[in-house]
């Protein structure tokens, strides 16, 4: 009976293991996540460039050099995310930097197209638009150029942001709804939004 006892434990700890690999790997951080999104949708239509406090560190910082041996270690891998802060999002890699910039020095142009009710802000957190009656023809290619490269750049920062932290490219529209989210509350008063049902308001 004590042999048949200590086989059936194996499969136990077997288990438990790969259930601890698995805690791991579908982890996402999305409240750490609303905050890289607040951050960045105030820099863009702010133009603040300050960098992050000390209060906005976590108490201890998980390294991917330590994020790769807790893959390797299960039950260490279980405890630390039991236990641990979260580590920081990485929004600062030499992409993202360079996505953030163009969208920081498009909002100048953006802003009074969003302010007239050309543009509004879609429920997915794009750029639409919304009414062109009045505009001529170099306004209305403008208006185009400029919703065509903030949509583009909003995804390629999406994207970027997930590969940053290696969240998975099954992650990305996660990212995107948080940032959706993000872009519509932070809309100033004035510009229009869309609602989860597609109607339009004014904030």
């Amino acid at each position: 009976m004590r042999i048949k006892s200590r086989w059936f434990v194996v499969p136990l700890v077997v288990g438990a293991s790969f259930a601890a690999c698995i805690t791991v790997n579908i982890y996402f951080p999305a409240p750490e996540v609303r905050a890289a999104a607040e951050k960045i949708v105030d820099e863009t239509w702010g133009g603040a460039t300050a960098a992050p406090s000390g209060s906005e560190q976590p108490a201890e910082e998980v390294s991917p050099g330590t994020q790769g041996r807790l893959h390797r270690w299960p039950f260490g891998a279980a405890v630390a995310l039991a236990a641990g802060p979260a580590p920081n999002i990485n929004v600062e890699t030499a992409a993202i930097r360079k996505l953030k910039a163009a969208m920081r020095e498009r909002a100048a142009q953006l802003k009074p197209y969003l302010a007239a009710g050309n543009l509004g802000i879609g429920k997915d957190g794009m750029l639409v638009v919304r009414d062109l009656s009045g505009l001529d023809l170099r306004q209305k290619a403008t208006i185009r150029r400029l919703v065509d490269a903030e949509n583009r750049d909003r995804r390629s920062l999406y994207a970027e942001i997930a590969r940053a932290n290696d969240f998975g490219s099954d992650r990305i529209d996660d990212i995107a709804k948080i940032f959706a989210e993000t872009w519509i509350r932070k809309a100033e008063g004035g510009w229009w939004v869309q609602s989860p049902d597609g109607s339009w308001h004014k904030r």
